[in-house]
């Protein structure tokens, strides 16, 4: 049997009105078209298995199901199981001449089987040499007993372990002299029966000649790579990893790449791998050059390390992540442009019957046509082969200079900069990106070297361009530069094109110290040939000669000893209220009582204090301050005081500007500080203080948020250096024990507000939740009626309720309660009228910002008295939402002015009072008509 591809009909006749046809016209037309059928589904569709086909036994194998599928045979072919059609369909065949076939059902049952030995297709697939292969085929389960030569599948030895193909019988059935309605000469009957055969696996390598050349099968054997695939180790360039030790010599840091770069086993490993992916598609001559160029580049004498050792140790790693892109196209390769008509035109091989790997053997996958093969996996392959070899052959590292090239710390290779030690040329930069060489902008890529490159600015020049998706600064080209002028140009460029990383230039001799500090302390350095953004650089040298390059992410400091660390700074409320700290350090300035003994002294009680799990303290400390100072310096003192009991602790830092205590610390650092103020009771709450938050006897103190990370231990003498470093001496907002008279002054301009005409309406010191009625909320943005604090403290009440309605007692303290407040109205005012230097307004608000380094509109402190377990997590929404305008804190101090925010249930009375424009008459009355009181002043 002549396959139908082997010659095909290149043309056919037309016909005209009441022509007589001759066979051999008929014959033409109907065989270029059939032709051009099969030609279709081979090369602009693909050969092997489409879908489906899958062949399954049950647990005491009497029977074989194939499922229904789809094929195409390299003859063009296209494949499918077929049964007898219904009993109308078959009356039909019957009247019309015809054999027809049924293939709309999901699967066949096979129960019996038969020798299979007599081939009318004569297919020379299933010869050796002049004998048939033995096979048998499967016969569909039906009714009735079994025919001649027919047996039961359960008598079918070892049918498990055999291999089940179909094959398209193909003949032509010679045409008798006379049938049952005449004896008119007639053409032949072309017949294809389907047959469904099993074979041994011995046989089966037969058919495709696995083993054998020529082979019967290339299109299989050529993709038949899954275990080839499955040898291949995964592979990985070894990390150098510096320490003091290794880092001493010049010679030492080079050993350490030469160790990586020229290991004998990775390195035989490593070119078998690339053989085993590129011989079975071709490669062989490329092979060959690849194997001996990296022969030559990686057989280095121990006793003569080359100076570009590490970028020879980037190549490998340039080496490496090309191959493991060639290995995970490796597997997917199933194109082919002109597959071979004689590699399986009459049959298809299903697999063995009963298979427990999840990759099938013995049988046919899909070889796409390349016009399915949107990806280009096939030149994208071929593509990274070039490049493989272009970087091996292209490997140059020539005198140059410094040079900062974007780069990408993630992604494959082809992503990012072409390096420094390549020759790039136009060869290069085509097998570099497969994406970009696709879109034919190869030209398009960064790299240190420019000149064949797009005569455009940003890729030239990219550092002055915004390239957010390139977080990796190349930094090369400085092995023969002077040590100076590399300095000036990092720091020149990094002022320049605004860069974020830190670099340092040390020498292994002369800064044998600090590079000891620093590699003890920071493990994760490594080379990269630059720095990640935000990292830090480290350029080694001996004398005046560069060595290498190592990174490390995140800034590090070795200049100050703190090299090891990141120090963080969190912010927290501290455990007793400026007011009540205001009220405590005043009451000096009253006289004696002889009935209640007042305190003197601020009195703190460190209950716990330990750094990483290691305990500062055995037992209680008690901090006593004294109230004059509490008064002169408030909480500063109370922190200074904090820093010299503990001076290998945490640093402790009082912020004006935010009201808050800071406590800084190393980044991954833990800690637990637990206090207690006893200065009026000793059954005050217990604060504790940790990296996540503040508790108040074991509940949430405060929404705000606090996480930090972790390390491993206490390191006294690094929190000394913290102290010696950051100890917050002589701050610029340490300064309220110099605004004694600013304070009389300002409680003077607070209370003249009652009397302004701006702000009269409104009630300064609001007694009941009614009084913020007279307070009005005018935003610049705001089109529709002015509202009222009370109602904006109502909806914030309504929303928490919301979230959980098990919170009743909400209140309003802070500014809005003391009369320290500043509305929108005041505000407003205060910017069209900051020139007024004689308006209390104006006055009040500067002399505010002063004192409190407050310029805002008052903030709502919300506070909500409650003992259940808060889930924050509930309230970001609110959070967020209100982070202007409010803050919240789930607790409310014994001490302090508070007002419930409640609905009263009487409507209230009057009108609120509109924001009145501004006139040109000025209230001239200057604030020095009274005078205020000197600090001391009892009276």
């Amino acid at each position: 049997m002549a396959t139908k591809l082997t010659t095909i009909t290149g043309q056919y006749h037309s016909y005209v009105a009441d022509q007589v046809l001759t066979h051999y016209q008929l014959n033409e037309t109907i065989d270029y078209f059939d032709d051009q059928n099969r030609l279709n589904r081979v090369f602009l569709t693909g050969t092997g298995i489409v879908c489906g086909f899958q062949v399954s036994t049950n647990a005491d194998y009497s029977t074989v199901t194939i499922t229904q599928g789809t094929g195409i045979t390299t003859d063009g072919d296209l494949i499918k199981l077929t049964i007898k059609p219904a009993p109308a369909d078959q009356a039909l065949a019957i009247a019309i001449k015809q054999k027809l076939s049924s293939i709309d059902f999901q699967k066949i049952d096979y129960k019996t089987y038969k020798v299979f030995d007599t081939d009318k297709g004569n297919y020379l697939h299933f010869k050796n040499g002049t004998t048939m292969l033995p096979m048998w085929e499967l016969l569909p389960e039906k009714t009735g007993g079994l025919e001649t030569g027919e047996s039961l599948l359960t008598s079918f030895t070892d049918l498990k372990n055999h291999v089940v193909l179909l094959y398209l019988e193909n003949y032509t059935k010679e045409a008798t002299l006379c049938d049952e309605t005449d004896c008119a000469n007639k053409g032949g009957e072309e017949v294809f029966n389907l047959r469904v055969l099993v074979v041994s696996q011995a046989t089966a390598t037969i058919v495709i000649s696995k083993n054998s050349t020529p082979q019967r099968d290339p299109l299989y054997s050529k993709y038949d790579i899954f275990e080839q695939y499955s040898s291949l180790n995964e592979l990985g360039v070894k990390k150098v990893i510096p320490t003091f030790n290794n880092t001493s010599t010049a010679n030492k840091v080079k050993q350490l790449f030469n160790t990586v770069v020229n290991d004998v086993s990775f390195k035989s490993e490593l070119l078998a791998n690339l053989a085993t992916v590129l011989i079975p598609f071709g490669y062989v001559t490329e092979l060959n050059g690849i194997s001996d160029r990296f022969n030559a580049l990686f057989s280095i004498d121990p006793n003569n390390i080359p100076a570009d050792i590490h970028y020879r140790y980037d190549l490998l790693k340039d080496i490496v992540a090309t191959y493991k892109e060639l290995k995970d196209l490796f597997l997917q390769l199933k194109s082919e442009c002109n597959p071979p008509i004689s590699s399986f035109p009459k049959h298809l091989l299903l697999g063995l019957i009963e298979e427990n790997n999840r990759f099938k053997n013995y049988r046919h996958q899909f070889y796409k046509s390349p016009i399915l093969d949107p990806n280009k996996m096939f030149s994208n392959f071929d593509s990274l082969v070039r490049r493989l070899k272009g970087i091996l052959d292209n490997y140059l590292v020539n005198a140059a200079s410094v040079k900062i090239t974007p780069s990408k710390t993630m992604g494959k290779l082809g992503a990012k900069s072409v390096p420094y030690y390549y020759n790039v040329d136009d060869n290069l930069l085509h097998a570099w990106d497969f994406e970009k060489s696709n879109l034919y902008n190869h030209q398009a890529n960064f790299s240190y070297h420019t000149t064949n490159l797009l005569n455009s600015d940003y890729i030239k020049t990219p550092l002055s361009f915004c390239i957010d998706d390139h977080d990796f600064y190349r930094i090369e080209g400085y092995l023969n530069d002077n040590v100076d002028d590399v300095k000036a140009f990092l720091i020149a460029k990094r002022i320049e094109f605004g860069l974020d990383f830190d670099f340092y230039i040390m020498d292994v001799i002369e800064n044998a110290a600090d590079l000891k500090i620093l590699f003890n302390t920071n493990y994760s350095f490594e080379h990269k040939a630059g720095v990640k953004k935000g990292g830090t650089l480290l350029l080694l040298k001996s004398g005046t000669t560069f060595i290498t390059d190592f990174a490390i992410d995140g800034k590090v400091n070795p200049d100050s000893g703190l090299g090891c660390c990141t120090i963080m700074g969190c912010l927290y409320p501290w455990i007793s209220s400026l007011r009540y700290i205001n009220n405590l350090s005043r009451s000096l300035r009253g006289s004696r009582s002889n009935k209640v003994d007042l305190p003197t002294h601020y009195k703190l009680s460190v209950k716990k204090y330990t750094i990483n799990g290691v305990n500062l303290i055995t037992d209680r400390v008690l901090i006593d301050i004294p109230l004059d100072q509490l008064l002169a310096r408030r909480l500063h003192v109370v922190m200074e005081t904090l820093n010299n009991q503990f001076p290998t602790g945490l640093l402790f830092d009082f912020i004006e500007e935010e009201k808050k205590l800071r406590i800084v610390r190393l980044e991954k650092d833990t800690f637990e500080f637990e206090v207690q103020d006893i200065t009026l009771s000793r059954n005050a709450p217990t604060y504790a203080f940790t990296q996540n938050g503040v508790t108040k006897n074991g509940k949430m103190y405060s929404s705000n948020k606090i996480t930090c990370a972790i390390m491993n231990s206490h390191k006294a003498e690094i929190y000394k250096k913290i102290h010696a470093n950051y100890d917050p001496i002589n701050k610029d907002d340490d300064d309220f024990g110099r605004f004694n008279d600013d304070w009389n002054k300002f409680e003077y301009l607070r209370s003249e507000l009652r009397f302004h005409r701006e702000t009269k309406s409104f009630i300064r010191f609001p007694k009941i939740f009614d009084d913020f009625y007279s307070i009005p909320v005018i935003y610049n943005n705001q089109q529709n009626e002015e509202t009222t604090v009370a109602d904006e403290l109502l909806n914030i009440a309504q929303e928490i309720a919301r979230i959980d309605d098990h919170y009743h007692d909400i209140y309003i303290g802070g500014d809005w309660t003391t009369g320290n407040y500043v509305n929108t109205t005041m505000y407003n005012y205060y910017l069209e009228n900051s020139t007024d230097t004689n308006d209390e307004v104006v006055l009040f608000i500067n002399l505010r910002k002063k004192i409190h380094n407050e310029d805002k509109v008052s903030k709502y402190m919300i506070h909500i008295d409650t003992t259940r377990n808060v889930k924050l997590s509930d309230f970001e929404e609110l959070f967020t939402k209100y982070a202007k305008k409010a803050e919240f804190y789930f607790y409310k101090p014994t001490n302090g002015n508070f007002i419930k925010i409640e609905q009263n249930r009487f409507s209230k009375d009057g009108s609120i009072k509109k924001r009145v424009l501004v006139n040109t008459e000025k209230i001239t009355k200057p604030v020095t008509k009274r005078t205020p009181k000197k600090p001391g002043d009892t009276k």
